[in-house]
Order: C-alpha cells, then structure tokens, then sequence
C-alpha cells in the first residue's frame, strides 16, 4: 500500500479533525480573518463606540447604577445635539465620562422656578422626570455653544453649562 491509501487511526483522525474546526481548511487565511476582526474591533472602539457603566443615581429613572451601554462618538460629527438628548462629556480637570440631559441649548434664555424649567420664559415638559424637585434658578442666557445639561433625577444631581467641544457623543443603554 502506498501512504495515501493507508488507513488512518481513530485518534489521527479526531487530531485533524480538530485542527480543521479551530483553522478551518487553510490556516493562514483563518490567522488573516482573525487579524482583521482585532483591528476592526479595536477600530469601532476607538473611534465610533465607547462602552460605558452608569456610575451613581442622577439619571434615575432613565438610567441605573451599574448599567452598560456605549458612547456613539459620531452622532455629534456634522450635527449638533437636541433637547433631552443623554450626552456623554468630559470636564477638565475631572477625567470621568459624564453622563447628563441636554436641557438648554446655545444662546436660549434659562431659568428653574420651583423645579419647573423654562426657556425663554416658557416652562418644558419634561415626562421623564419621577419629580421636580425644589430648584431656584434666576433667568441665565446660554451663551454661543455652550449646552445646560443636568440628569433626571434632580435630588440628586447637579447641572452643568458644557461646552460643545466637551461632548463626546449620544448615549445608548442596554435595557436589562
């Protein structure tokens, strides 16, 4: 018998079946594909998606502790954020990601009375807010791209004015 025609053993058998399930039938093209898949993974997640986790209770209800989502770091590229859009934004010196509602857009006129807002003198419905809260706000003007953020849950959160460089994207949460 010639070496093609010798049968092979059981054990042979299941060796190379293996190899074929793990690097299918040409190694070097599995290596390639496995190489691409690493550098597009790290591509989207440098610059298209940035995984987060919720950190605190400002967002509740909308958002919990310990939640997981992503930052969309193009959503913003071309144009720029909504009213009740969830941003993601960075404030120096603080290095932490945080995460708040857009409530008052560039060169608008806002104030909080007794916890309602109001923008240019007419209150907001805001039907993702559990309650108002208690805040006094005098009349402030917004000035050229600067955005009033704060999170859902008024007790316990703070607002901030940000700056639209300072965004770094939309926010997406996985519902459990």
């Amino acid at each position: 018998m010639t070496p093609a025609n010798i049968p092979r053993s059981r054990e042979t058998k299941k060796q190379s079946l293996w190899a074929r399930l793990v690097w299918g039938k040409r190694p070097v093209w599995t290596v390639f594909r496995l190489l691409l898949l690493i550098v597009t993974c790290l591509f989207v997640f440098k610059f298209v998606l940035c995984p987060i986790r919720v950190s605190g209770r400002s967002m509740e209800p909308t958002f919990y502790d310990g939640q997981i989502g992503v930052i969309n770091l193009l959503a913003y590229h071309g144009k720029a954020p909504l009213r009740a859009d969830i941003i993601a934004f960075r404030q120096a010196p603080d290095p932490h990601i945080l995460i708040k509602r857009v409530i008052g857009l560039p060169g608008e006129q806002i104030a909080f009375h007794s916890g309602v807002v109001s923008i240019n003198g007419n209150p907001i419905d805001e039907p993702y807010l559990t309650s108002l809260g208690a805040w006094e706000w005098p009349e402030e003007t917004l000035g050229d791209n600067v955005y009033f953020v704060t999170g859902d849950n008024r007790t316990a959160s703070q607002q901030y004015r940000v700056q639209r460089g300072e965004i770094l994207g939309k926010v997406h949460i996985w519902r459990r």
